[in-house]
């Protein structure tokens, strides 16, 4: 079929040239083409999956013209299709030359960037779209894979979370916020992430393998082999354990990279792990070349806002088919073996966390007279919270606040104001 589409293209072209006068123009020996119409058949091969074609089309458009930047975009992505990254990383460079702002060329870039495992160079690109499409929660996606990467949790969560305030039932922030909190040996949360997102939508596989994961990375295979023999064969489900096991012994970057981009080999790992290890069967997350969209990065990494997200909806979750309650109650198993049933929680208003307590302090004024008079009435309210890897944040509250509406209203009429913030539903003490 595309032979077919090729060669009637082809043809189309071929009529087209012997239309054109005798004195045309010609570029490296072949007839000038309206870079229009060159572009139009170029799209319609790239589409057709004829790269071939619509590669040669794209470059003769670039040819005709060093400053044309669709032809180079379409370039990019032709590349980037193929999956040759580094020729779709030069294009969108070229692209981002003659227009620094072009959002496709920001968008492909950063893609292609954390496909080739360089986050430190995505997120800038991620972040100046951010600014142009705040509304797109694909950003936020990609900007949390970014970050995860680095191996920088708190800021991946972050992002997520902002996705999720703009897309609350995708499948994919909730699958990758899941295996964030896991990175970090977070397993409470992230099962509860996952059991929603199979809830959400039983036919799709990924969230119950992620789910695979979380138990063995916490040392459950019992659970995990549970729930994934339903899913993979014996050969696979070993083939995965094995595999999994040897991403527990990782740090939370190399965690990250591991199950995202399938890196197998790091420098400091243990060489005997990382032989004779078959490919995993099973897919861990959606493509990183979906389209995305970034937020507005702060260092309030927001820990807990899928509690919010996810105690929202515990009516919703009575409603769901009887099959597709069993890794709910898996979850809830783990939660009450782990204990990790909390007391009667409030809402609070956060608005950014700080490595010493001056700095959150310092934090509050700042926040205060940017607020117009918007926090004018309030006090600051500054927790200490030690985090899994040992590190210790402070984080700053807006104090008196305790009730959802207040927290919401308050939260709203600061972003407003360009001010960063996050309604957290949270432990009184």
């Amino acid at each position: 079929m595309i032979q077919k589409f090729s060669r009637t293209i082809i043809l189309l072209i071929g009529c087209a040239m012997l239309a054109s006068c005798a004195g045309e123009r010609r570029v490296d020996g072949e007839m000038a083409f309206d870079s229009g119409s060159l572009m139009n058949m170029a799209e319609s091969f790239l589409k057709a999956g004829d790269y071939g074609n619509a590669m040669r089309l794209y470059q003769r458009a670039a040819n005709e013209n060093p400053k044309h930047i669709a032809s180079r975009l379409g370039l990019a992505k032709t590349y980037q299709a193929i999956g040759a990254s580094d020729a779709a990383i030069n294009f969108y460079e070229q692209v981002l030359q003659l227009d620094p702002g072009n959002m496709d060329a920001q968008m492909g870039s950063g893609q292609m960037l954390i496909t080739k495992n360089r986050p430190e160079e995505a997120i800038p690109y991620l972040t100046a779209l951010s600014k142009q499409d705040p509304k797109n929660y694909r950003i936020f996606n990609m900007l949390g894979l970014a970050h995860d990467l680095k191996g920088e949790q708190e800021e991946a969560q972050m992002n997520y979370g902002r996705g999720l305030e703009l897309a609350k039932n995708n499948i994919s922030l909730l699958n990758n916020l899941a295996l964030s909190f896991a990175f970090e040996e977070q397993y409470a949360p992230a099962i509860k992430l996952l059991s929603k997102a199979i809830n959400l939508d039983y036919s799709v596989t990924k969230a119950q393998q992620n789910l695979v994961l979380v138990y063995v990375l916490s040392g459950e295979e019992a659970a995990a082999r549970k729930i994934g023999s339903s899913l993979m064969t014996e050969e696979e489900m070993n083939n995965n354990i094995r595999h999994y096991k040897w991403v527990r012994s990782l740090k939370a970057s190399q965690r990250a990279q591991a199950i995202f981009l399938g890196i197998k080999n790091f420098p400091n790992g243990d060489p005997k792990a990382q032989i004779d290890r078959k490919p995993i069967t099973a897919p861990i997350t959606a493509p990183i070349t979906a389209p995305i969209t970034a937020p507005v990065i702060t260092k309030d990494p927001k820990k807990r806002q899928l509690m919010k997200l996810l105690e929202q909806e515990n009516s919703q979750n009575d409603r769901v088919p009887a099959h597709t309650q069993k890794p709910v109650d898996i979850a809830q198993d783990v939660n009450r073996k782990e204990n990790y049933n909390t007391p009667k929680k409030i809402y609070r208003l956060q608005l950014a966390s700080y490595p010493n307590l001056k700095m959150a302090n310092r934090g509050w004024i700042k926040i205060q007279k940017r607020s117009k008079g918007i926090l004018e009435s309030y006090e600051p309210l500054i927790k200490l919270v030690t985090l899994a890897n040992g590190k210790t944040l402070f984080r700053l509250f807006v104090d008196g606040i305790e009730e959802r509406a207040i927290a919401k209203s308050v939260c709203d009429d600061l972003r407003d104001k360009a001010i960063d913030c996050l309604v957290l539903k949270t432990n009184r003490n």
